[in-house]
């Protein structure tokens, strides 16, 4: 169903600043002359994400309206889709990949098939990638996301034991989430896109212990999948605001064993 009153997905999108300022939506420079190979795209409904991580800037309760909210205290400007695609066809630009990031959203679903098809037959050239919501997926859609031209998937499991997940993501924070729903969908995915083709997201800082993050590391390469690691940061007015990031000691040695594990 189109949503021609409202700046709603999947008829308009949510990009990056850097996104932004690289397809001339916004003015702005990259510090030391830095290009963006990435363009990050998020999907967009005014009723938002049904999450409600403790750490996440689009949780659910934390204040304000959903196209209002920063995630990864970033600034996420929305913009229609047709004229995204028309930009990126015309802009002179050094992206070499557009990932679309679900929501944990019913609607989420057929409108990432939609806005994937739509990238896939305006032939830009360009890779694409998902950063998926397990939590409403169900196996066939990976398959079928397949045939629109995605080639990778990213899960954000962010958290590394199933009692910090339950805390942060699950039913302590009357979120939807579950643990084992998010790692069977690791598998799943590694069926249908093979080794190396799924990424697990991590953050540290989150409660872990050190041995608990190596463990978690060590569990993604075992599958075939691989860790894109973050560091925490408190987003302003969330659940967790009044938490400091982790030493960043801490997170170098994280990076370290990280290194280590997939190079086996």
């Amino acid at each position: 169903m189109l949503n021609v009153n409202s700046k709603e997905s999947p008829e308009y999108l949510r990009m990056s600043l850097a996104g932004a300022i690289t397809l001339g939506f916004r003015r702005g420079r990259f510090y030391r002359n830095a290009a963006l190979h990435c363009l990050n795209l998020l999907l967009t409904y005014t009723e938002g994400c049904s999450g409600n991580c403790a750490y996440c800037g689009l949780s659910v309760e934390r204040q304000g309206s959903y196209e209002a909210k920063s995630f990864i205290r970033v600034d996420w400007p929305t913009y229609p889709l047709d004229e995204i695609l028309y930009r990126l066809h015309r802009e002179k630009h050094d992206l070499k990949r557009i990932c679309i990031s679900m929501i944990t959203n019913p609607r989420a679903i057929s409108d990432t098939k939609l806005v994937s098809q739509r990238i896939l037959e305006a032939k830009l050239d360009l890779l694409l990638s998902l950063l998926i919501a397990p939590t409403i997926l169900t196996l066939p859609d990976l398959a079928e996301m397949k045939k629109y031209g995605v080639d990778r998937l990213g899960i954000a499991i962010d958290t590394t034991t199933e009692d910090i997940f339950r805390q942060m993501r699950g039913e302590e924070v009357k979120g939807p989430h579950q643990w084992e729903t998010y790692w069977e969908m690791v598998g799943e995915a590694l069926k249908v896109f093979g080794r190396g083709k799924v990424g697990v997201h991590l953050i540290t800082g989150l409660g872990e212990t050190e041995k608990e993050m190596v463990g978690c590391i060590q569990r993604v390469h075992s599958m075939g999948a691989r860790t894109h690691l973050f560091s925490f940061y408190p987003e302003t007015n969330s659940s967790l605001s009044h938490l400091s990031p982790p030493p960043l000691g801490q997170y170098r040695r994280i990076q370290l064993a990280q290194y280590l594990i997939e190079k086996d």
